[in-house]
Protein backbone atom coordinates (compact mmCIF):
# COMPACT_ATOMS: atom_id res chain seq x y z
CA UNK A 1 0.00 0.00 0.00
CA UNK A 2 1.43 3.39 -0.92
CA UNK A 3 1.37 6.32 1.45
CA UNK A 4 -1.54 8.73 1.04
CA UNK A 5 0.75 11.68 1.70
CA UNK A 6 4.30 12.29 2.76
CA UNK A 7 5.20 14.25 5.85
CA UNK A 8 7.43 17.22 5.18
CA UNK A 9 8.11 17.74 8.90
CA UNK A 10 7.77 15.70 12.06
CA UNK A 11 4.61 15.22 14.08
CA UNK A 12 4.99 14.62 17.81
CA UNK A 13 2.02 13.14 19.65
CA UNK A 14 1.61 13.87 23.35
CA UNK A 15 -1.20 12.59 25.52
CA UNK A 16 -2.23 10.98 28.76
CA UNK A 17 -2.25 7.20 29.19
CA UNK A 18 -4.97 5.75 26.99
CA UNK A 19 -5.30 8.76 24.69
CA UNK A 20 -3.81 6.76 21.83
CA UNK A 21 -0.30 8.07 21.20
CA UNK A 22 1.06 4.62 20.33
CA UNK A 23 -1.84 3.39 18.20
CA UNK A 24 -2.42 6.72 16.45
CA UNK A 25 1.29 7.09 15.69
CA UNK A 26 1.28 3.67 14.02
CA UNK A 27 -1.79 4.63 11.98
CA UNK A 28 -0.22 7.96 11.06
CA UNK A 29 2.98 6.24 9.99
CA UNK A 30 0.98 3.83 7.85
CA UNK A 31 -0.98 6.66 6.30
CA UNK A 32 2.03 8.84 5.49
CA UNK A 33 4.81 6.31 5.05
CA UNK A 34 6.81 8.17 7.73
CA UNK A 35 8.97 6.31 10.25
CA UNK A 36 7.41 5.94 13.70
CA UNK A 37 9.15 6.06 17.08
CA UNK A 38 7.19 5.10 20.21
CA UNK A 39 8.91 6.39 23.34
CA UNK A 40 7.26 3.91 25.72
CA UNK A 41 8.26 0.91 23.59
CA UNK A 42 11.84 2.13 23.18
CA UNK A 43 12.23 2.84 26.91
CA UNK A 44 10.80 -0.57 27.82
CA UNK A 45 13.18 -2.26 25.40
CA UNK A 46 16.12 -0.40 26.89
CA UNK A 47 15.00 -1.44 30.38
CA UNK A 48 14.51 -5.05 29.23
CA UNK A 49 10.78 -5.28 29.94
CA UNK A 50 7.38 -5.04 28.27
CA UNK A 51 5.95 -1.51 27.84
CA UNK A 52 2.96 -2.22 30.09
CA UNK A 53 5.28 -3.39 32.89
CA UNK A 54 8.13 -0.91 32.56
CA UNK A 55 6.96 1.50 35.25
CA UNK A 56 6.71 -1.29 37.82
CA UNK A 57 9.74 -3.28 36.66
CA UNK A 58 12.23 -0.59 37.69
CA UNK A 59 12.14 2.27 40.19
CA UNK A 60 10.23 5.24 38.79
CA UNK A 61 13.28 7.53 39.04
CA UNK A 62 15.24 5.15 36.78
CA UNK A 63 12.34 4.91 34.34
CA UNK A 64 12.01 8.72 34.14
CA UNK A 65 15.77 9.12 33.66
CA UNK A 66 15.79 6.74 30.69
CA UNK A 67 12.52 8.21 29.40
CA UNK A 68 13.86 11.78 29.37
CA UNK A 69 17.15 10.84 27.72
CA UNK A 70 15.36 8.79 25.08
CA UNK A 71 12.76 11.52 24.45
CA UNK A 72 15.54 14.06 23.89
CA UNK A 73 17.26 11.76 21.39
CA UNK A 74 13.99 11.12 19.52
CA UNK A 75 13.15 14.82 19.38
CA UNK A 76 16.64 15.65 18.14
CA UNK A 77 16.14 13.13 15.35
CA UNK A 78 12.69 14.61 14.64
CA UNK A 79 14.29 17.98 13.93
CA UNK A 80 16.66 16.40 11.41
CA UNK A 81 14.16 14.41 9.37
CA UNK A 82 10.38 13.97 9.20
CA UNK A 83 8.77 11.25 11.23
CA UNK A 84 6.11 10.50 13.80
CA UNK A 85 7.03 10.42 17.49
CA UNK A 86 4.66 9.03 20.14
CA UNK A 87 5.86 10.81 23.25
CA UNK A 88 3.06 10.33 25.78
CA UNK A 89 2.98 12.69 28.75
CA UNK A 90 5.30 11.46 31.49
CA UNK A 91 8.40 13.10 30.03
CA UNK A 92 6.71 16.51 29.82
CA UNK A 93 7.74 17.16 33.43
CA UNK A 94 11.30 17.54 32.08
CA UNK A 95 11.80 21.13 30.90
CA UNK A 96 14.59 20.00 28.54
CA UNK A 97 12.06 17.81 26.75
CA UNK A 98 9.61 20.72 26.51
CA UNK A 99 12.40 22.92 25.10
CA UNK A 100 13.19 20.20 22.55
CA UNK A 101 9.56 20.37 21.38
CA UNK A 102 10.23 24.00 20.46
CA UNK A 103 13.19 22.84 18.38
CA UNK A 104 10.90 20.43 16.52
CA UNK A 105 8.57 23.37 15.83
CA UNK A 106 11.57 25.36 14.60
CA UNK A 107 12.05 22.64 11.99
CA UNK A 108 8.38 23.16 10.94
CA UNK A 109 7.21 20.19 13.01
CA UNK A 110 3.98 20.04 14.97
CA UNK A 111 3.06 18.88 18.44
CA UNK A 112 -0.43 17.44 18.70
CA UNK A 113 -2.08 16.56 22.00
CA UNK A 114 -4.37 13.55 21.97
CA UNK A 115 -7.16 13.51 24.52
CA UNK A 116 -10.25 11.48 25.32
CA UNK A 117 -13.11 11.59 27.76
CA UNK A 118 -12.38 10.52 31.33
CA UNK A 119 -14.76 7.60 30.92
CA UNK A 120 -12.96 6.39 27.77
CA UNK A 121 -9.53 6.81 29.39
CA UNK A 122 -10.67 4.87 32.47
CA UNK A 123 -11.87 2.02 30.26
CA UNK A 124 -8.70 2.01 28.15
CA UNK A 125 -6.60 1.85 31.32
CA UNK A 126 -8.65 -0.96 32.89
CA UNK A 127 -10.10 1.12 35.70
CA UNK A 128 -13.69 0.13 34.95
CA UNK A 129 -13.23 -3.36 36.43
CA UNK A 130 -14.37 -4.31 39.96
CA UNK A 131 -11.61 -4.11 42.54
CA UNK A 132 -11.03 -4.55 46.25
CA UNK A 133 -12.08 -1.76 48.61
CA UNK A 134 -8.62 -2.17 50.16
CA UNK A 135 -7.09 -0.44 47.13
CA UNK A 136 -8.85 2.82 47.97
CA UNK A 137 -10.27 5.13 45.36
CA UNK A 138 -7.92 4.32 42.49
CA UNK A 139 -10.26 5.93 39.97
CA UNK A 140 -10.21 9.28 41.78
CA UNK A 141 -6.40 9.30 41.97
CA UNK A 142 -6.19 8.37 38.30
CA UNK A 143 -8.57 11.15 37.26
CA UNK A 144 -6.58 13.71 39.26
CA UNK A 145 -3.35 12.61 37.56
CA UNK A 146 -5.06 12.67 34.16
CA UNK A 147 -6.24 16.24 34.60
CA UNK A 148 -2.78 17.47 35.55
CA UNK A 149 -1.10 15.67 32.66
CA UNK A 150 -3.76 16.66 30.15
CA UNK A 151 -3.31 20.33 31.08
CA UNK A 152 0.43 19.98 30.45
CA UNK A 153 -0.17 18.28 27.10
CA UNK A 154 -2.50 21.04 25.97
CA UNK A 155 0.02 23.64 27.13
CA UNK A 156 2.82 22.27 24.94
CA UNK A 157 0.68 21.38 21.90
CA UNK A 158 -0.13 23.25 18.71
CA UNK A 159 -3.43 21.38 18.29
CA UNK A 160 -5.65 18.94 20.19
CA UNK A 161 -7.40 15.86 18.76
CA UNK A 162 -10.05 14.01 20.77
CA UNK A 163 -9.83 10.25 20.32
CA UNK A 164 -12.85 9.37 22.47
CA UNK A 165 -15.00 8.13 19.60
CA UNK A 166 -12.44 7.48 16.86
CA UNK A 167 -10.43 4.59 15.57
CA UNK A 168 -6.66 5.11 15.41
CA UNK A 169 -6.96 5.59 11.63
CA UNK A 170 -9.66 8.26 12.05
CA UNK A 171 -7.58 10.00 14.71
CA UNK A 172 -4.54 9.92 12.39
CA UNK A 173 -6.60 11.64 9.70
CA UNK A 174 -7.65 14.26 12.29
CA UNK A 175 -4.00 14.79 13.26
CA UNK A 176 -3.13 15.44 9.63
CA UNK A 177 -5.94 17.99 9.44
CA UNK A 178 -5.06 19.64 12.77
Amino acid sequence: MTAACDLTASVVLVGVPGAGCSSVSEALGGLTGAPVADLAAIVAEELGTAPELALVAVPEARYREVESATALALLSEATARPGVVALGSGCLADEDVVAALDEVRGADGRVVALTASTRRLSTRNGLDAPRSVGLGNVHHEFVQALHAREARCREVADAVVDTSETTPAEAAQAVLGA
